[in-house]
């Protein structure tokens, strides 16, 4: 990258911007492909290929411009000419195949290596295919261009958007100028949504130094700070001292791209020297001049030299944004935990017990309402819906489709379900192993679907919904389903059974999938075959807290249930003790507590303690027992028992007794430690004592 654009609140505007818009294009030009058509699209993909080649070229990317420019080409005829004879997949592939060289060198520019891959080859198989559609509208009448004058074109439209790294003298391009110096106010308004305002501003001072003695700008460090919202609210003000006449000057901004109007008034001297002053600091302060209000002429706008400017019509959205690193958002987060903390430690201290301190309890309850407010604010601004990470599976969907030749439809449901921005940066991963594993394993060739009396269509669906602290993202198809005996086969040479075949459950034996290097596919593929897939799905789940459920019927279809904690934050938690140990219990899995009477505890046949209430047998974990605790409390008639629900199953837990509610901070627990069963983590009491927090989804699968 260029040193006169090692500056980096650019680069990262650039940055942020191409993967916005990457992402978009990405979902509009599949939406268009199935379709099949363009008409709705085809505007906004123009826009936006139109957008990557400028900034592109102004931060002197030039092979991620270059190919912007033949995209562009390619949709500014299609969307002009309307041609009938369009093949709609091929403009698909090409266009994708120009998104993922956007992608790889963005990733590059990112990680520091900046722009080096080369896309002539993909950019002249998109001007060839442009005059081969071409060629089939207009009954060859269109011959394609001479390659030297095609990129005379392409230099000549790109210079309206190149920074020259040093200024260009002697110019044979000037216009004419006159003997005597002029002094201008420019006043420039840039298009709606044009982005990067900084950048263009940035821009245009650059090429004014061409053609200017002096020129100073309002606002003042447009390289240094970002400064978009304010020139997109306010404009982009510059006072200019040139040879240049008032209609050289008018021809030099003929040339700016991306701008909605430019204002050019001439002043005298002293008024420019006297706004120099307050540029350079010498006075305080000046009312900057505002040009003469312009006349509105059938929704265009007529500026004082009586050129005309499009305005558009669409209506702005009072609602201010403004970009946040996402560390700060997290730092924000890590002293709201801290708050909640300190909080348990003022009210909890061991001083206040046994006292009747009114006013300090009202005071206590209005901290803790606060404190609850800030919270929420602070998850609101972390959670994010799941629509990017869902419509990216659509593009695996595609291309699985080509490769493999099965006919296969990707159904989306709750897509504006919101999560924590940490569960989508870990989700996308097994999401797409699973949807490979579904259309590869699961779903029948059209041929077999037929012979089944199945639609030659196959269907995955992707669906999320909240279910009380938790999301839970379900990945369905109507394939074949999961074969059981095939699968305890490929176990039983694997030597991973520990009992019979015939005493393993189906959720036992569709759960062994996830088994490192466990593959029923014989042939290895690009998609699977290799047994790392699955895997990878269970261990990257697993991190997020949460667990994934298989359930099939064979000749039907199966079913991949992800729960994930909808927060990995702050929970509202059910202390218990247990001897001289804690655990917490996430209150949202919590449905009863209650004392136990003598004649409703039974024992089943393998010797399981479990308890009747209302007439319903439900299985009992001693916590005491399952981690080796000394607990004075030994008989479940002594203690507490609470009801715990996860995944529609319900079981018991047993403890000595209940403190209270807290909501606590949860922790990950050291990678030193051994990963203990039913354990999610830990968190930090007010006594600076450790709890340890259940995990019910975990615990309720080993009864």
């Amino acid at each position: 990258m260029s040193d006169v654009f090692a500056n980096e609140p650019m680069l990262e505007m650039y940055i942020v911007e191409m993967n916005q818009m990457i992402n978009r294009l990405e979902q509009l030009v599949m939406n268009s492909e199935n379709e099949n058509t363009l008409d709705e699209d085809i505007d906004e993909i123009f826009r936006h290929m139109h957008t990557i080649k400028g900034n592109s070229m102004m931060m002197m990317f030039e092979a991620i411009s270059n190919l912007a420019h033949a995209v562009e080409d390619l949709y500014d005829y299609l969307r002009k000419e309307k041609p009938k004879e369009v093949n709609y997949s091929k403009v698909t592939d090409l266009v994708l195949e120009a998104i993922d060289f956007f992608k790889a060198e963005v990733e590059s520019i990112e990680s520091g290596d900046g722009s080096n891959g080369d896309s002539d080859e993909l950019k002249k198989e998109i001007r060839d295919y442009l005059e081969s559609i071409k060629f089939m509208n207009d009954g060859g009448a269109v011959a394609p261009q001479n390659s030297k004058e095609e990129a005379s074109k392409a230099s000549t439209e790109n210079q309206k958007y190149y920074i020259a790294p040093q200024k260009e003298a002697n110019s044979s391009n000037k216009p004419k100028t006159t003997d005597d110096h002029h002094y201008y106010h420019i006043k420039i308004l840039f298009e709606e949504d044009c982005q990067m305002e900084s950048v263009r501003a940035f821009s245009v001072v650059h090429k004014l130094k061409d053609v200017c003695d002096d020129i100073f700008h309002f606002p003042k460090n447009i390289v240094e700070e970002n400064h978009d919202e304010e020139i997109r609210n306010e404009g982009f003000q510059a006072y200019l001292c040139s040879e240049y006449a008032m209609d050289s000057m008018n021809q030099f901004f003929e040339s700016v791209s991306s701008m909605r109007s430019v204002d050019i008034e001439e002043i005298e001297m002293s008024v420019f020297y006297e706004y120099k002053d307050l540029f350079d600091g010498v006075i305080k302060e000046v009312s900057l001049p505002e040009p003469e209000e312009k006349k509105e002429v059938s929704g265009e706008t007529v500026s004082d030299d009586g050129k005309k400017s499009k305005e558009k019509s669409k209506k702005t959205s009072n609602e201010k944004y403004i970009n946040v690193g996402i560390s700060r958002i997290d730092q924000l987060l890590d002293l709201v935990g801290e708050l909640v903390v300190s909080e348990s430690m003022v009210t909890r201290n061991t001083d206040l017990q046994g006292l009747k301190l009114e006013s300090f309890e009202k005071s206590v309850r209005q901290h803790r309402f606060i404190i609850n407010e800030l919270q929420d604010v602070v998850m609101s601004i972390r959670m994010v819906p799941l629509s990017l990470t869902f419509q990216k599976m659509n593009r695996i969907v595609r291309d699985m489709k080509k490769k493999i030749g099965k006919n296969v439809e990707l159904t989306i449901i709750g897509e504006h379900t919101e999560v924590d921005k940490n569960v989508i940066e870990h989700i996308g991963d097994p999401l797409m192993h699973i949807i490979r594993n579904s259309i590869d394993h699961g779903i029948e060739s059209p041929a077999e679907r037929i012979d089944s009396g199945k639609p030659e269509k196959g269907t995955v669906t992707l669906e999320a919904k909240h279910a009380g602290g938790d999301v839970w993202i379900i990945v369905k198809d109507d394939g074949k389903g999961l074969n059981r005996e095939r699968i305890l086969e490929k176990a039983l040479s694997r030597d991973l059974l520990r009992k019979e075949p015939h005493e393993y459950t189906d959720q036992e034996v569709y759960g062994m999938i996830f088994k490192p290097g466990f593959s029923t596919k014989e042939q290895v593929t690009e998609f699977s075959g290799r047994g790392v897939g699955l895997d990878v799905v269970q261990k990257n789940i697993q991190k997020l807290g949460g667990n994934v459920v298989v359930n099939s019927t064979e000749g039907i279809g199966t079913e991949f249930a992800i729960r994930i904690p909808l927060t990995l934050a702050i929970i509202d938690g059910m202390l218990l003790r247990v001897g001289h140990s804690s655990f917490t219990v996430p209150i949202i899995s919590i449905k009863e507590s209650f004392k136990a009477e003598k004649n409703n505890i039974v024992t089943d046949p393998d010797g399981h303690m479990m308890v009747m209430v209302r007439g319903q047998c439900y299985p009992i974990i001693k916590l005491y027992d399952r981690y080796n605790i000394a607990s004075k409390y030994q008989s479940v008639n002594d203690g507490i028992i609470i009801m715990l629900e996860s995944d529609g199953k319900e079981f018991c837990i047993f403890a000595d007794e209940i403190i209270g509610e807290q909501q606590v901070v949860v922790k990950s627990l050291s990678k030193f430690l051994t990963k203990v069963n039913g354990i999610s983590g830990c968190t930090l009491l007010g006594d600076g004592r450790i709890s340890l927090i259940l995990d019910p989804s975990e615990m309720i699968h080993e009864i």
